[in-house]
């Protein structure tokens, strides 16, 4: 026997006893949630957040201890025995997100390089003097970094979704934009100067249908899938429309434990699928920095031991705890995508990269595949985790604006599904958020847009025929929204005026 092997046995003779010297006791089962008080006029009162946050501290040494560590002696000893090993291999799945670098004798040090070049270029340019104004304004930048380097520590696996190998090209009307101008705080600047920050990967525009402008920093290009972060609740909404279509959903009225019945009696008891489309089932979920550390931590110590210890993305979800009824409230709350991504994978009985590849990237004609990240039982996050190329993303966005049609006129998403996605007037249905598309430009302007943490955006302006594609790496800057935004209408009102020739 070798020595590796007569480690892991040690190490699972000892993790045993100890096992055995506390009870090995099963988990708990789920715990219904506590009836909230109501008003005189039925309403609840919204939670105190400076209470609810204390108490759910409580809940997050729960299921660090509780609800994640082994219970089964002969079920850790397993999971110890065959752990996954290979740095190497944890590192290039994860670079390969990013980079297709599969020929590399190094993973991901070809692209390293040409991120360190481009990072250079920028330094030596316009981007010192930008930083100086924009700090003369007022504005502020945290983190400013050369790669997205949250999703650096996000190392789970990934399915592939598959694009369609004969997928035409976007048609083109290439134009040079890159002196346009604009206006952010009192200055006028150029598209090209926007690129300067060195926030900004990648920029992508269509008009009326057609691709017209792309430009890249950091060493990104148009072959790059880049980590769409939240981008990717929008896409969960689009398949939950088409799946109401086919009648694979009968109703957004309907409860979710109808679909998902290991959530009847759980925090989801009573939540409609409606309210996990508004964002409105009262689970309590505070992005950052409580629920989306604690769940990715959780989810990867799952995946990288096994099993041994963690938890997987459907028993974090049913182990959170509620603050408000079920439609009184809107809460940012990625949990509720990743139910929504539970009742797809239940009602097509198929991994969700899979749905996403015969619904979506195929039909539409995505010409590159694109990635999710899924848990070690391949269930999809699908609140985040979608890694995808501007040019697809493009046609992402063309899809809304065109009433859920393709560029080739297929319908893909329903029309009524897709103006339902942005609807913000609550008497008719609609939500704060819509369907997870948060407007931009006030309500009045029609604009609406997917928006992903690191300012990822797939911004819609349906009165100037645009789509605009952002792909950033700041996940505190202030002034990164609004200048994209102005810019993005600037673009837009001259190809109006101009025309695209």
């Amino acid at each position: 026997m070798n020595r590796s092997v007569l480690g892991r046995l040690l190490c699972a003779g000892a993790m045993s006893l100890v096992l055995a010297a506390c009870g090995g006791s099963s988990q708990p089962g789920p715990t219904p949630p506590a009836e909230l008080p109501r008003a005189d006029d039925g309403t609840s009162e919204p939670p105190n957040e400076g209470v609810i946050l204390a108490q759910e501290l409580l809940h997050v040494v729960e299921r660090a201890g509780l609800y994640s560590l082994p219970n089964d002696p002969v079920a850790a000893l397993a999971a110890i025995l065959t752990l996954p090993d290979g740095l190497g291999n944890i590192v290039a799945m994860h670079l390969g997100r990013f980079y297709p670098t599969p020929h590399e004798f190094i993973p991901g040090m070809g692209p390293l390089v040409g991120l360190l070049q481009a990072r250079a270029k920028l330094l030596l340019g316009g981007q010192p003097e930008r930083l100086l104004q924009d700090t003369m304004s007022g504005e502020y930048s945290i983190l400013l970094l050369p790669v997205d380097a949250t999703t650096l520590i996000v190392v789970l696996p990934t399915n592939v979704v598959r694009a369609d190998p004969a997928a035409a090209a976007l048609p083109e009307s290439k134009l040079d934009l890159g002196q346009v101008t604009y206006e952010i705080n009192g200055r006028t600047r150029t598209v090209d100067q926007f690129m300067q920050s060195g926030s900004t990967n990648a920029v992508a525009f269509m008009h009326k249908g057609r691709f017209i402008y792309d430009d890249y920093e950091n060493g990104f290009n148009a072959r790059t899938r880049h980590h769409m972060w939240s981008v990717t609740k929008s896409v969960t909404t689009s398949l939950v429309g088409i799946a109401v279509e086919e009648g694979r959903v009968r109703s957004i009225h309907d409860p979710i434990k109808q679909y998902i019945p290991e959530a009847a009696g759980t925090v989801w008891e009573g939540v409609s699928i409606e309210d996990l489309l508004h964002m409105e089932s009262g689970t309590y979920w505070v992005d950052v920095p409580v629920h989306q550390p604690e769940q990715l931590v959780l989810m990867g110590a799952d995946f990288h031991s096994n099993g041994l210890v963690g938890m997987t993305r459907d028993e974090y979800l049913l182990k959170l705890t509620r603050v408000s009824p079920p439609g009184d409230h809107y809460r940012y709350n990625s949990a509720d995508a990743q139910m929504l991504a539970w009742l797809l994978e239940r009602v097509y009985q198929k991994p969700y990269a899979q749905i996403l590849s015969e619904k979506i990237w195929r039909p539409a004609g995505m010409q590159d595949d694109a990635l999710v990240m899924v848990d070690r039982l391949g269930n999809t996050f699908a609140s985040m985790g979608l890694h995808a190329t501007p040019r697809d993303m493009l046609r992402f966005g063309e899809l809304h604006r065109n009433g859920g049609r393709s560029v080739d006129g297929k319908q893909i998403i329903p029309r009524a599904w897709v103006n339902a996605s942005h609807n913000y007037d609550e008497a008719t249905g609609g939500g704060p958020r819509g369907y997870m598309w948060p407007h931009w430009g006030g309500v009045e302007s029609g604009n609406y847009t997917a928006q992903g943490y690191g300012l990822q955006l797939v911004s819609v302006a349906p009165s100037l025929n645009m789509v605009g594609v952002r792909f950033g790496n700041d996940p505190i800057d202030s002034i990164a929204q609004k200048e994209w935004e102005a810019m993005l209408t600037a673009v837009g009102k001259h190809l109006e005026a101009h025309g695209a020739r």
